[in-house]
């Protein structure tokens, strides 16, 4: 009879260890860039994550080719973190902007929230073709990793 309480606490714990109710865990991200990228790369708006140093040298120097002298590769410890890139697409004209604000993990599945912008109806824009670009360094982790979009629009006044 005294062995009950006990058994089933340790059944509860079991049972809330891999829970979808468990509270999310905040992971730091470090913003490595963010600006317009070569127009070729991303014709369209492009999540995606880099786990390896390959992939991130070969997409750095595409994302990049528009830029003389290009950038220098920012350093990732591929063993212990990874990158996220949230590229807005091709767009008609200035006034747009994408971030990586934060991110977090939950029963092994990470979730990164973005922010992409758009120039407001009133905003003056500048003619030219953007390809808005953030990158970021968070936690390796192995999982999924979702992306949460969300879209505002700039308000430039009346």
């Amino acid at each position: 009879m005294t062995w009950t309480p006990l058994l089933l606490g340790a059944a509860m714990a079991l049972s809330c260890a891999g829970s979808p109710t468990a509270p999310d865990q905040s992971l730091s991200v470090t913003p490595l860039a963010n600006f317009n990228a070569a127009d070729d790369v991303f014709g369209t708006e492009n999540l995606q994550v880099v786990r390896d140093q390959t992939t991130w040298q070969s997409l750095w120097s595409r994302m990049n080719a528009n830029h003389i002298p290009a950038p220098a590769l920012p350093t990732v410890d591929f063993s212990t973190e990874m990158v996220v890139v949230a590229a807005a697409g091709g767009k008609p004209s200035g006034g747009f902007s994408v971030s990586v604000d934060s991110a977090s993990e939950r029963s092994g599945t990470v979730t990164v929230e973005v922010t992409m912008t758009s120039p407001g109806p009133t905003c003056i824009r500048a003619g030219i073709l953007t390809s808005p670009v953030a990158v970021a360094k968070l936690p390796r982790r192995a999982g999924t990793v979702n992306f949460n979009v969300t879209r505002g629009i700039w308000n430039c006044g009346s």
